[in-house]
């Protein structure tokens, strides 16, 4: 029986991507499979899980504690075993949350002030309060009790990485409150630490030129396309796409993607090649050119097929044995192949890595004899959008300027929600963000939905409850919660100091409650717009962020108004002054990262990896079929294309933060979320530094790449 279990274990690891597991690590896993009654199926998927959040790829003598410690707390915490079984001194890891700091902040749960005087409605809007859709999707991982939103074990679960919410209940030990959080401002990761100052540094050095910095520019990329706000005459409709419209859509991007990859790496085809060798034997043709072929089509000599990965087992994680490449209908009748990749990781000459993930656009180099599987020996990957550039005039208006920064550095502020923790709706965290804001004053800070969270188990029945200032408990609409709880503080903080620079980007999330739930989003609107018809109370709209742009400045005009708060699209690419900017508050990489296989990857390059693959496809959400909860609409695919490779993105995640170098000029942030279930969470302070103003005299009319990834500095911080 052992020996049976010894090869289950080993069969079930390997469609993980551990193909050679050493005979005393089988050993082991066997007794853990034994001692805590997994079976080992589970046993894989534990590992997987771990294998994510931990960032590694090897399960080996070193691995193995972290692994068997997670695995122990997990069972612990069960009632599977004794608590007195597991080794508490040994490889401390995991499953428990990281604490955070006391809060300072003074606040209580009234209503703001600003709605208290001018009478704001918390009863239900006239739209009413519906119950909010089934979202439960990849929902069940906010139940994480482990730092930086790290995936427990989930035994039985469908999806690698994926839990139910009755599999994971937090407990009073294992979710400490927000209010008891330790280690509060403490850094958690930085990019360019030690090359470059703060902003809030430079600019108490500086103070003169601090106090002359003007308001910087937030608008739409030019070359972006980018949901609309819906109006009266053009409500935004979704998800009454015809499945040819899906299919088009589909096959134009693998249209797309395939000229832009043959451009890039010139490659012809058959026809194209015969050309250029029209004067040469074909023995020297044969043996010197892999020219583009259809899918499908065999070939005895070298071939380069362009196409979508898919996965043969149309369900579960794609591993090696699965990848399949399709053609499109035009070119290859939508014809699929199996990949071989075999001689791709073991060619010593080549030592390529690969990622591959289903809906990646993918040319793949090789021989294709049967028409049914290709050996693939070479793999290129996708083409990245240009690089931003701008005129060395245009540069120094931006950094040196009287109407741009002065010279000082630009700090822009991001975080992600849910701006309130899992066991109320007071939204603490959100409060001593927007107390650090203004303290510090950053130039811009942009804010991910969820706002408010359809996750939330006070938001989930349907009519979240707020305190007001008497101390009477209200049911409200949402959008009234938002109204009440984050639009009147923006208001607060605006009132108290009018003159205050700073300028808010609202990014709206598919698990918002008071905003279309698909993607590509349209921005937040202050107005509830159905079949033309209003629905709302207050004049100027239900979610009151017309009081936000009025405060402290009610004597001035409104065409001489400098703009607050900049409601986007989801994703979106923005120019702010003259950075390009991409931001999505899809999990995106978490997406993926469920679903992704690899091999040969640099110790820690998995993140890296898959955030590459954003550029290298060109869109902010490159995964297809998308993940449960997505809310994909293939009609509006374009919008979410990237139109160029930003100097800066922003993809918030449960993944471990990072902020890194891609591609040699992107720097890719991952700020984590504000809240983590019951306590605080982390958010990004990305300082950018002014060009040296030398290189900019000298440049004239030339364009110049902005070069930001040597010249921003990112800091991580807990809340």
């Amino acid at each position: 029986m052992t020996s049976t279990l010894k090869n289950e274990i080993t069969s079930a690891f390997t469609t993980v991507g551990l193909t050679s597991l050493p005979a005393p690590l089988v050993t082991k896993l066997t007794g853990l499979s034994t001692s805590l009654r997994l079976t080992p199926r589970q046993l894989a998927e534990a590992w997987e899980a771990h294998s994510l959040t931990r960032n590694v790829d090897v399960l080996d003598d070193v691995t193995f504690g972290g692994y068997q410690s997670a695995l122990a707390k997990e069972a612990e915490s069960k009632g599977l075993i004794a608590s007195s079984s597991v080794d508490s001194k040994r490889n401390v890891v995991v499953m428990q949350s990281s604490g955070l700091g006391k809060r300072t902040a003074p606040h209580s749960s009234v209503t703001p002030s600003p709605m208290a005087k001018r009478g704001a409605q918390t009863p239900q809007s006239a739209s009413g309060a519906t119950a909010p859709a089934d979202r439960s999707g990849l929902s069940a991982v906010d139940n994480l009790t482990t730092p930086s939103g790290k995936v427990p074990i989930s035994p039985g679960m469908k999806h690698p990485g994926v839990a139910s919410a009755n599999q994971i209940t937090p407990t009073a030990k294992s979710a400490p409150k927000y209010q008891d959080r330790t280690g509060t401002g403490s850094l958690v990761t930085s990019y360019n630490p030690n090359s470059l100052p703060t902003a809030v540094e430079v600019n108490a050095q500086n103070a003169d030129n601090a106090t002359t910095q003007k308001t910087c520019t937030i608008q739409y990329h030019p070359s972006s396309t980018h949901p609309q706000p819906p109006t009266k005459s053009t409500p935004f409709r979704h998800m009454f796409t015809p499945l040819a419209t899906r299919a088009k859509a589909l096959e134009s991007r693998i249209l797309t993607m395939s000229d832009s990859i043959c451009e890039k790496y010139n490659i012809k085809s058959e026809e194209e090649e015969m050309l250029k060798y029209e004067h040469v034997s074909a023995e020297v043709v044969d043996d010197n050119m892999a020219c583009w072929t259809p899918v499908g089509i065999p070939k005895q000599g070298k071939v380069v097929c362009v196409g979508r990965i898919c996965n043969e087992a149309h369900e579960g994680r794609l591993n090696r044995a699965s990848i399949r490449l399709e053609g499109s209908r035009k070119d290859s009748s939508g014809s699929r192949i199996h990949l071989d990749l075999n001689s791709l990781v073991t060619n010593n000459d080549n030592n390529q890595s690969y990622s591959f993930f289903p809906g990646q656009i993918v040319a793949v180099e090789g021989i294709n004899s049967s028409g049914r599987t290709m050996q693939a020996s070479r793999l290129y990957e996708g083409v990245p959008p240009p690089v931003e550039k701008s005129t060395a005039k245009e540069l120094i208006k931006y950094n040196y300027g009287p109407d741009g920064q002065n010279g000082m550095p630009l700090s822009i502020v991001s975080m992600c929600g849910p701006f309130t923790t899992k066991d109320n709706l007071e939204y603490d965290p959100l409060v001593d963000m927007v107390m650090k804001i203004s303290e510090d004053q950053p130039d811009v800070v942009i804010m991910c939905g969820p706002f408010v969270d359809g996750r939330q188990p006070l938001v989930q029945g349907g009519e979240p409850t707020i305190t007001d200032e008497d101390g009477n408990e209200k049911k409200v609409s949402y959008e009234n919660l938002f109204q009440t709880k984050f639009a009147a503080l923006l208001e607060e903080m605006y009132a108290n100091d009018p003159d205050m620079k700073t300028q808010f980007v609202l990014v709206p999330s598919t698990e918002d409650m008071i905003c279309e739930s698909v993607y590509p989003q349209p921005p937040l609107v202050n107005q509830e717009v159905t079949s033309g018809v209003k629905k709302f109370n207050d004049e100027f709209g239900n979610l009151g962020l017309n009081y936000v742009e009025i405060a402290g400045r009610e004597n001035i005009k409104t065409s001489e108004r400098t703009k607050r708060v900049h409601c986007v699209s989801n994703p979106c690419t923005l120019k702010i002054n003259e950075l390009s900017v991409g931001v999505t508050s899809s999990d995106v990489l978490f997406h993926i990262s469920s679903d992704e296989t690899n091999a040969n990857l640099p110790p820690g390059g998995r993140l890296t990896r898959i955030a590459q693959h954003l550029i290298q496809q060109r869109s902010y959400y490159p995964l297809f079929p998308a993940a449960k909860g997505a809310c994909l609409d293939l009609s509006r695919s374009d919008e979410w294309e990237m139109p160029v490779q930003p100097d800066i993105l922003i993809v918030p995640s449960k993944l471990t933060t990072f902020a890194r170098k891609v591609l040699d000029t992107t720097v890719v942030v991952n700020p984590g979320e504000l809240t983590k279930n019951t306590t605080g969470g982390t958010y990004a302070v990305i300082d950018v530094h002014p060009m040296k103003k030398e290189a900019l005299e000298k440049g004239g009319d030339a364009e110049m790449e902005h070069g930001v990834q040597d010249r921003v500095r990112v800091d991580i911080k807990r809340i």
